[in-house]
């Protein structure tokens, strides 16, 4: 018997999330972005394209070495709020809320 691979969880977003950031990270936007990172962390949140920033591999890390940095920026969102309403430091645009849609919209 062959073992099926386990189903991508991210699938259908991961295409959402790499369009809206172009190939570039979203923090930094001077390297090429290769990670997924859930701004609200897998244990307590979703795959949904609001949840997931697209970063480099010194961001990924810096935003795990820095929570408390992660969470004043938006990339990290504890487990009480709502992505979609919490507001990320975004390279291109600035402070925005991101939405499913792999749009984005300027935060108040």
């Amino acid at each position: 018997m062959t073992r099926r691979k386990p189903a991508d969880p991210m699938a259908a977003a991961r295409p959402i999330v790499t369009g809206r950031s172009g190939g570039m990270c979203e923090r930094c936007g001077a390297r090429r972005a290769t990670d997924m990172h859930h701004r609200q962390l897998r244990r307590h949140g979703d795959h949904a394209p609001a949840n997931l920033v697209h970063l480099c591999r010194g961001c990924h890390n810096h935003v795990h070495a820095k929570p408390a940095d992660a969470v004043d920026e938006g990339f990290i969102v504890p487990s009480w709020d709502d992505p979609r309403q919490v507001p990320v430091n975004h390279s291109v645009w600035g402070r925005v809320r991101l939405d499913d849609a792999g749009g984005w919209a300027l935060a108040a």
